[in-house]
């Protein structure tokens, strides 16, 4: 253990704001037995029953921590004056994230053999000794700082240790993570020896809440501060980046806006060009398909014409003609009474060309004069017969001598006769002379 001295220098921290590292000469260090008994969550009241045992001052008036072996089985406590912390010029321990002994930075490094390691500190060095293997540190002392850094003070090795080796270390600024947790880096000066790790060395959470001097109502509290901090800023990040999503989302959904506002206008430029298309392709179908079915549509309409018309005088009138596959024809319009369209459907049926497929249906609405009615038909297409040609009629001819025809038989009615039957009349005509000759 250290003999800490009256009066300090006056020196700055040693490290960045965010981590205070105070040299080993503020501090008395013990190590102290754990019971084998004790459980791990009861650790830190047996430190501070411990503290309270060997320290010469009450714990109002000490600034304390401890370190804990991996193994569980030694504590080393440590405790400096909270007058001469502030004499020395560290009064505001609050204002730092985490105050820390400078031996406490190598908690954790391991050497492969016994090594008497020195921390070089603005104002003082720190020396202590490493057992191979272990993870804490014994013989902690404070000497004189070096002349330089080249300048080294010899460390005396223990009189046990024939094997053991040196090495001087300089810590580098501290690195702090954005929640809270420091990592440690060091530097060699001189010769180092090859085998062991010390830098660099991030202790976890719990170890360094343990190894922080200030006291233990500050630090439950700046515990409980620090994780509900971690947490809105955990849930403000979450926040951002979903804002950040929903901005996305929004940029591309105006994105997907605006792209189908451009396909629309494209499409409506385009509509009455793909309507033509697609009325040239409806005709074409229809063409097809009455290239395919063998429609008569002209054919249809001229038949059931002929048939209305021969009819003579009629009220049957045409609204719609609807023509399907295999020439079926459906007829919708209007007749002045009932026996018009039973005569007309009449008329249909023995023409032997169509053949009713279901009996018409008629309808004489209240204040209506004449009949609606519909019929669909069956169309038989018959071969076109040509009309024969009239017979000729032949002109009448000047009545004949009666010597001519004094035999012809009479005639009562007309008669039809060839142009080659008629005999020709036999007349004699006067001789003609010259004018002049005739006196």
């Amino acid at each position: 253990m250290s003999n800490p001295t009256n009066i300090a220098p006056e020196n700055e921290p040693t490290s960045q704001p965010d981590v205070l590292l105070l040299p080993a000469e503020y501090f008395f260090v013990e190590t102290v037995e754990v019971p084998p008994a004790l459980a791990a969550n009861e650790l830190a009241d047996f430190a501070e029953l411990s503290m309270e045992a060997i320290a010469p001052f009450p714990l109002e008036q000490l600034r304390w921590g401890f370190l804990t072996a991996p193994d569980g089985q030694s504590l080393l406590i440590y405790a400096a004056v909270n007058e001469r912390l502030k004499r020395a010029g560290y009064s505001e321990l609050e204002n730092y994230t985490w105050v820390l002994p400078d031996f406490a930075t190598l908690y954790g490094a391991r050497f492969n053999s016994d090594t008497q390691v020195r921390l070089q500190g603005e104002s003082y060095d720190t020396t202590f000794h490493w057992p191979s293997g272990e993870s804490m540190p014994e013989q902690i002392r404070s000497l004189p700082p070096s002349l330089s850094p080249g300048d080294a003070t010899p460390v005396t090795s223990p009189p046990d240790s024939s094997d053991s080796q040196t090495i001087q270390l300089r810590a580098l600024p501290v690195e702090i993570s954005e929640n809270g947790q420091p990592t440690f880096q060091f530097e060699t000066i001189g010769n180092a020896p090859s085998n062991g790790h010390w830098s660099p060395l991030t202790p976890d959470e719990h170890v360094l809440w343990q190894a922080d001097i200030r006291p233990a109502d500050y630090k439950t509290q700046e515990r409980s501060a620090r994780r509900t901090t971690a947490l809105i800023t955990r849930i403000l990040g979450y926040a951002a980046l979903f804002a950040l999503f929903l901005i996305l989302l929004e940029g591309l959904l105006f994105a997907g806006q605006f792209w189908l506002g451009t396909r629309q206008a494209k499409i409506d430029r385009q509509a009455s060009s793909v309507r033509r298309v697609e009325d040239t392709q409806s005709l074409m179908n229809k063409l097809e398909q009455v290239a395919q079915n063998e429609l008569r549509p002209i054919a249809i309409l001229r038949a059931a014409n002929n048939i209305r018309t021969a009819l003579g005088t009629t009220g049957i009138e045409y609204d719609e003609t609807i023509i399907e596959g295999n020439n079926r024809i459906t007829i919708e319009g209007k007749a002045n009474t009932i026996n018009e369209l039973n005569a007309y459907t009449d008329a249909l049926r023995k023409s032997g060309t169509f053949e009713l497929v279901d009996p018409p249906k008629s309808l004489k609405r209240a204040g209506q004069t004449k009949v609606t009615f519909s019929v669909s038909l069956d169309y038989t297409h018959r071969e076109f017969q040509p009309e024969p040609e009239p017979e000729a009629r032949i002109a009448p001819t000047p009545p004949l001598p009666t010597s001519s025809v004094s035999h012809a038989p009479s005639v009562t009615q007309p008669q039809r006769i060839s142009a080659k039957t008629i005999p020709l009349p036999k007349t004699t005509l006067p001789a003609m002379q010259p004018k002049g000759d005739q006196k």
